[in-house]
């Protein structure tokens, strides 16, 4: 008889569009945290992440959202 066991695994979804930032499931959260730099994501100071299609900097080098937010390079928001 087959034993079943539960197994956490990690993945970052984009909190814009839903897209992971990989397609293989991680053991612990901290290797796929590395991967937000190598792929182009930004992470801000209230937990969301965004993919590299879901965010770009304005003119005074900001970090602007699809989904309306607007952060610092350090991830804090900037409330309007």
């Amino acid at each position: 008889m087959a034993m079943i066991q539960k197994k956490e695994f990690y993945n970052i979804k984009c909190d814009c569009c839903g897209q992971m930032i990989d397609e293989q499931f991680w053991d612990e959260p901290e290797a796929v945290e590395c991967m937000l730099d190598e792929c182009n994501w930004k992470a801000t100071e209230d937990g969301k992440h965004y993919c590299d299609d879901c965010w770009e900097y304005d003119d005074d080098d900001n970090i602007i959202t699809k989904d309306g937010h607007k952060y610092t390079e350090d991830g804090e928001e900037i409330k309007a």
